[in-house]
């Protein structure tokens, strides 16, 4: 990852749990997820145990589009509103 870390606790669907095991996995970017294709979702998946499925599941691919690019707006239109995490 390039650049500081996000707060993937944004993502609707992660919560401390699924944050820290994504940090531990050295995922910490919107833009690392949003770039994620199949092969990384399962690569992901293997790790989540009791939440297996969720990557797609819970949209974490196109919510991370959202917020790579800064787009607050499009994301609630879509996901509702933004947690303040």
């Amino acid at each position: 990852a390039i650049g500081a870390p996000d707060a993937l606790l944004l993502i609707k669907g992660i919560g401390p749990p699924l944050n820290a095991l994504l940090n531990g996995l050295g995922v910490t970017r919107f833009d690392q997820i949003a770039a994620w294709g199949e092969a990384d979702i399962a690569e992901v998946d293997q790790y989540l145990d009791t939440f297996r499925g969720r990557v797609v599941r819970d949209s974490w691919i196109d919510q991370a589009g959202y917020l790579a690019k800064g787009d607050i707006a499009g994301f609630e239109a879509k996901y509702g509103k933004m947690d303040s995490k």
